[in-house]
């Protein structure tokens, strides 16, 4: 064995490696046997939860709370790699950590760097009861963006996990989350009093309020559905009170930009009450989606009328604004209905036309409730009875305005899914739908391929989003650096000084980094900046700088007679008996207070010198090497008087050096020269 060893090692040195490359290979096998690096991630804190279980490739968790978490949790996370580090929210760790102050929708971020390359977690702190949501089907297909959804209290916008990128709790119950004109949003969020009395909230790219408005000279605004025009124009719906026939009319007005009513077109104007499905209920209408169509008509969905309406918004083709232009479905349909044996909608929500057209229904059904009757209209006499339809499905149909036939093209049903009321059917970009099923909470939200595959679906049992919208929540939020230097930013050479820094972000992208020094950096005196840099996945980039100084521990002293001071001064004496006098000054340059202590030599066989500190002569004092300052403040100084004496006639050069030190400190001190010469 020690032949070809000795070999190896002599064509090595010749710079011949014909065993090398078998020698590294052997340490990359080595390399690549060894495991791949760990990473864990735990939280806890009083009814605290991680959602989904933590995954290493999985970046977003959603952190179930209740009311006496208080916005406090502990984050436990590592690495199995030795050389690994932990960030929490930018500070390196080395156990659990408390994190508090967490407000909902906060995020708390964890980056772990280890052999395995670099990892960023985001950890959203979700508001007291907030429900449990879990991604039940995920395939292949599905539709890039965010889900938009409504759920008591909060208007959030989910990713694939169901987690949080965007979500604010309003305090009081909101509805019909979608996005508007301008990179804008918009939530109808509910107002004190009567149920159906409701704000329209304008939302930023961040979620924060830009205006609230309402419908004009009526009881009430509705959530039902809004739209909000590019123009700053709105269209509102209502429920209004007649009071000559104590019913509620639904009521849609459109409101321009300054807050001026444009039209209100109402159905106790424009509709016969006979057409409802309601059976006795004052609320015989109950408008409950709209729908701005390209020519500048208006679609409406009414529940109660088991029919969508095409509203005139103009006078154009013989109608004066306000007519009917068809009806679909109900007990005077327009149309006739092809290959659906169901004969059109029934309690339907959120009726869209799509780009090709077609009408797109999420079609609720309905049956006895209580003292509420079915609202379906029995396609083989629709002016009679109203019978049960239990059973929800979302229908295509094709429409021939000059034949006036609907053709069903599509439908999709769920076995077993019934949502008694709300919900909606988004037709999304590539085919798929979105489907929100409301009442039916065994079920959140759908997204459906157009074979009826669901591909994926999220489910929050006990909850409901009144209607979803899908998509891309762009994350325009910066991450947030909070800089805190200790001892007000000032500090000696030498000192080590560790700052409170926190990185956090909030706008759905994940801070991926949070970049400073460990320390904060004394080697060099003078007027210094401390820097932190934060980015997100979405390339949002903080830079925070603090401005901090650095003072010398090293005492001050120097030296003038004239002129400048210096670190060493000449003082001619021309003849026996003369005197010259310089100053002597010692200063603090430290950041702290200091008594400094001076010591100097009194001359000898041919020169004399004495020192005087307010005209005392503290020679003897300064020879020992016991005169002390007072306390000087940071940057004050003291001053001796130094008194040189010429003793003989003939002298030899002399150098007194006095030496100033810090009280209490064997480091070396400064010191200056004193030079003595005759003539």
């Amino acid at each position: 064995m020690r032949a070809p060893l000795l070999l190896a090692l002599l064509l090595a040195l010749v710079g011949l490696s014909p065993t090398v490359p078998a020698l590294a290979s052997a340490a990359s096998a080595a390399s690549a046997a060894d495991p791949a690096p760990v990473v864990s991630l735990a939280v806890s804190g009083d009814g605290v939860a991680l959602r989904p279980a933590f995954d290493p490739a999985v970046s977003r968790y959603a952190v179930a709370t209740s009311a006496p978490t208080g916005g406090r949790l502990t984050v436990t996370a590592s690495t199995s790699d030795p050389a690994g580090v932990v960030r929490v929210d930018g500070a390196v760790v080395g156990g659990p950590t408390e994190v508090s102050g967490l407000s909902a929708g906060d995020e708390v971020s964890v980056i772990v760097d280890d052999a395995a390359g670099h990892h960023a977690y985001a950890l959203v702190y979700l508001p007291a009861g907030f429900p449990e949501i879990t991604k039940v089907v995920d395939g292949p297909g599905v539709t890039a963006g965010n889900v938009m959804l409504t759920l008591g209290t909060v208007a959030v916008a989910v990713d694939r996990n169901g987690v949080p990128v965007q979500l604010r709790d309003f305090g009081a119950s909101v509805s019909d989350l979608k996005p508007a004109p301008h990179g804008h949003y918009t939530v109808m969020v509910r107002r004190p009093g009567p149920a159906s009395d409701w704000n329209l909230v304008e939302l930023d790219e961040r979620f924060a309020d830009v205006r609230t408005s309402r419908a004009v000279g009526l009881q009430n605004t509705d959530n039902h559905d809004v739209i909000l025009k590019p123009d700053g124009g709105r269209l509102f719906v209502s429920y209004e009170p007649d009071a000559d026939s104590s019913m509620v009319d639904a009521v849609i007005q459109e409101v321009d930009a300054d807050g001026e009513v444009v039209y209100t077109w109402d159905s106790g104007d424009h509709l016969d009450r006979a057409e409802t499905t309601a059976g006795s209920s004052p609320d015989w209408a109950h408008i409950n989606a709209i729908q701005l169509l390209p020519d500048g008509d208006v679609l409406a969905s009414f529940r109660h009328l088991s029919a969508a309406l095409r509203i005139a918004w103009s006078d154009h083709d013989g109608f004066v604004r306000g007519d009917v232009v068809w009806r679909f479905g109900g007990r005077q349909s327009s149309f006739d209905f092809v290959d659906d044996p169901d004969g059109g909608p029934c309690a339907q929500h959120t009726v869209g036309r799509l780009a090709n057209g077609h009408l797109l229904v999420f079609d609720n059904g309905s049956g006895v409730l209580g003292a509420n009757p079915s609202y379906c209209v029995d396609p083989l006499d629709r002016l009679g009875p109203t019978v049960d339809r239990v059973r929800t499905r979302v229908t295509e149909y094709a429409l021939d305005e000059d034949a006036m036939t609907a053709t069903l093209v599509r439908s999709w049903t769920a076995p077993g899914r019934f949502a008694y009321f709300a919900g909606s059917a988004r037709r999304l970009d590539g085919g798929n739908t979105l489907v929100d099923w409301a009442a039916y909470q065994q079920a959140l939200v759908s997204e459906v391929a157009p074979d009826g595959t669901i591909v994926w679906e999220l489910k929050a049992p006990t909850t409901l989003s009144y209607r979803a919208e899908k998509a891309e929540v762009p994350d325009r939020t910066d991450p947030v650096v909070t800089v805190t230097l200790p001892d007000a930013g000032r500090y000696d050479v030498g000192d080590r000084v560790t700052p409170q820094v926190r990185c956090a972000d909030r706008g759905g992208s994940t801070l991926q980094s949070c970049t400073w020094s460990a320390l904060v950096p004394t080697g060099v005196a003078g007027r210094q900046t401390f820097t932190v840099t934060a980015v997100d996945g979405a390339g949002n980039t903080t830079t925070v700088e603090r401005a901090y100084t650095v003072g010398s521990p090293q005492p001050g002293i120097g030296v003038r007679s004239s002129g400048a001071w210096r670190a060493e001064r000449t003082l001619r004496l021309p003849r026996r008996g003369a005197v010259r006098t310089a100053v002597l000054r010692v200063t603090n340059p430290s950041v702290r207070p200091a008594t400094l202590v001076v010591r100097g030599a009194a001359g000898g066989s041919s020169y004399r010198v004495r020192y005087f500190a307010n005209g005392r002569d503290v020679t003897a004092a300064v020879r020992a090497g016991t005169w002390r300052t007072p306390v000087l403040a940071p940057g004050r100084e003291a001053r001796l008087e130094v008194v040189a004496t010429r003793l003989t006639r003939r002298v030899s050069p002399r150098r007194v050096r006095v030496t100033v030190s810090r009280l209490g400190t064997s480091a070396a001190g400064s010191s200056v020269v004193l030079g003595l010469r005759g003539r």
